[in-house]
């Protein structure tokens, strides 16, 4: 599926001139980190687009880079999310940069206590990004880590039944979800390992990156 850059439209960035909100908002998305391989302009563009403040940068994948951020809102409203960006080589790539997409399109409508949740798939400043669900977490593959390499020992059985089961519910949700009309999306995890399985400070235990 060929992917076309969508035009400037109504989603330009505004002159400097065009609205004191527009130059609040742009002096604050400025506190932001830059993002991998862009320009000052580039970044501001990015922000303002996105509406999300970039804090840091939590990880590079494959596919993308993985950025902790701010959702803003008016009257000083933020919410923490993080922000998977495309990386600018794979854009290049028709192939990868539409599996990025159908994961976002794929996930929009899943909302499970065991599903990491998408907020928006968009395009701003070059680069196509996701907005995710943030959690205080880590992934399993850190928890084995730290119980086989500091603790010497396995993780005790009933945490890894705990875990086994809320990944099977979110699979099994995700498995049988319908489209209105009631039809099988026919959703398949195809990337079920513990690097994708999330277990936050509370012991929530979510799946992500469905691609």
């Amino acid at each position: 599926m060929a992917i076309q850059n969508p035009g400037p439209g109504v989603h330009s960035v505004p002159k400097p001139n065009e609205g004191q909100g527009n130059a609040d908002f742009m002096m604050k998305t400025m506190l932001g980190r830059p993002l991998a391989g862009a320009t000052l302009p580039e970044q501001q563009e990015f922000e303002y687009l996105t509406r999300c403040r970039i804090l840091r940068k939590i990880a590079d994948g494959g596919m993308g880079s993985v950025y902790l951020g701010e959702q803003l809102g008016e009257a000083g409203f933020a919410k923490t999310v993080v922000i998977k960006v495309v990386k600018a080589d794979r854009l290049e790539n028709p192939t990868a940069l539409s599996m990025f997409i159908d994961e976002a399109k794929l996930v929009a409508d899943l909302v499970h206590t065991n599903i990491c949740q998408v907020y928006n798939l968009g395009h701003a400043a070059g680069r196509y990004f996701i907005v995710m669900e943030h959690m205080h977490a880590k992934t399993l593959t850190e928890y084995y880590k730290k119980f086989v390499q500091e603790l010497k020992r396995l993780p005790p059985f009933d945490m890894s039944a705990f875990v086994i089961s809320r990944v099977c519910r979110g699979l099994d949700y995700a498995h049988n979800k319908k489209d209105r009309t009631g039809r099988l999306l026919g959703i398949v995890h195809r990337d079920v390992t513990p690097s994708n399985v999330m277990i936050d400070i509370d012991g929530a235990v979510k799946l992500t990156d469905f691609g």
